[in-house]
């Protein structure tokens, strides 16, 4: 449960840290700054992982400070939080600037680096490959305002919610929204929207800290009316989510990514190495950026999960290559699962590039022509040295299933 208010984003008061302050297994210890040295370069990762960090209104006030710090942090996805969404559609963040309204992009008014700064955490050198916006959190409306505009209006080109959604990404080039809905649940509503937000360009992650069978639920519906948009599960482990663990949430190949709130880096790090041994979870996040914004600690506490889910790289899965032959520039080992092509590409996949393919005994490889599972596919359950000898396979391959 996020329990910062929106006004006071960039800030959570020392009498609520000590309160509410707490892990997913066990007790999280008091903030130690450096009681482990950052091992190595902090951009740094084992393909296949996800360290992500969630931040509020310093990204935007400070930003001077807070952009460069996150692209040197080792963090490879940054979730700025979070998006108001009013009864008439308008998108809001933090109750602080108006980003978008009757189909406009509004953020520049108030604040006019916020988009390109957005745009550049990707670019340049940076660890940071994706950039999340979130909604909700608890004791707001957003998810209610939501469902009343679908039933009203729908989620068509010409709804409030499809064009305002769409300046906002069209503006900031986001690459996912996260959904933390924590008091409205309505199933019907939530799927179409995350179906819209879908046929948009965004990914979705989900934020649950309760309602595990709200949530599968929507995962569920959701994929199979658009596969690969619900790519990633931010599972709250602290507050109201203290009992959580990753281990315990089952969302099919969708990977469910546990979370602490502050605590000492070895205690972090220690989780994530019980998480990662316990039930292979390939990607781990921090709440919140807000409260060591400038200190060091953004690329220690991005360290703690790297060196906690980095202790048991695979050593065996599918392996792509760029020539025939098993010739050329490689990825890394692939695990069993599902992955669109912004997964792929973090064991170092190449869109339309792959020609050979070498399958674990026993496994099958689904390959599909398009990102999330669309166009022509073809199945394999051994080696393949030269995709030219199937129609239509060669340099064609965006996304995969891996059984």
């Amino acid at each position: 449960m996020k329990l910062t208010s929106r006004k006071h984003a960039g800030w959570v008061s020392a009498f609520l840290l000590v309160i509410i302050l707490g892990s997913c297994a066990n007790e999280v210890d008091p903030v130690v700054k450096k009681d482990i040295d950052a091992e190595g370069d902090a951009a740094a990762l084992p393909a296949g992982l996800t360290v992500s960090v969630f931040g509020g209104g310093p990204i935007y006030k400070n930003r001077t400070v807070t952009i460069p710090e996150l692209k040197a942090s080792g963090f490879t996805e940054v979730v700025v939080w979070n998006i108001a969404v009013s009864t008439a559609g308008d998108l809001n963040f933090n109750g602080e600037f108006p980003v978008a309204s009757n189909g406009t992009y509004t953020g520049g008014n108030m604040y006019p680096n916020f988009a390109s700064d957005l745009q550049s955490l990707k670019t340049g050198t940076t660890s940071v490959n994706r950039v999340t916006l979130s909604i909700g959190s608890s004791n707001v409306g957003d998810f209610q305002h939501i469902r009343d505009l679908i039933n009203a209006q729908g989620t068509g080109s010409t709804s409030i919610l499809y064009r305002n959604f769409q300046a906002l990404k069209t503006a900031t080039g986001a690459n996912a929204i996260d959904l933390d809905d924590e008091n409205c649940y309505d199933l019907s509503t939530m799927v179409q929207f995350c179906v819209m937000l879908g046929n948009l360009g965004y990914n979705v992650a989900l934020c649950p800290y309760t309602n595990s069978t709200f949530w599968t639920s929507v995962a569920s519906q959701t994929n199979n009316q658009r596969p690969g948009t619900i790519d990633q599960v931010h599972l709250q482990c602290y507050a109201g989510g203290g009992g959580n663990s990753p281990c315990n949430w089952n969302f099919g190949g969708i990977p469910v990514h546990g979370s602490r709130w502050s605590g000492s880096t070895s205690s972090v790090q220690s989780q994530f190495t019980t998480w990662r041994n316990t039930c292979n979870t390939t990607g781990g996040w921090m709440w919140l950026y807000d409260e060591w914004v400038g200190n060091g600690m953004a690329a220690q506490y991005a360290t703690a999960i790297r060196n906690g889910l980095g202790g048991t790289t695979p050593t065996t899965g599918v392996k792509f290559f760029q020539n025939s032959n098993y010739g050329g520039t490689a990825t890394s080992f692939i695990p069993k699962g599902n992955y669109t092509l912004s997964q792929l590409q973090a064991y170092g996949f190449v869109n339309d590039w792959a020609s050979s393919v070498q399958i674990p005994s026993g496994w099958s490889v689904i390959l599909y022509q398009h990102d999330n599972f669309t166009g022509t596919s073809w199945t394999f359950s051994a080696n393949n040295a030269n995709f030219a000898n199937t129609t239509g396979l060669n340099d064609q391959v965006s996304s995969v299933r891996i059984q």
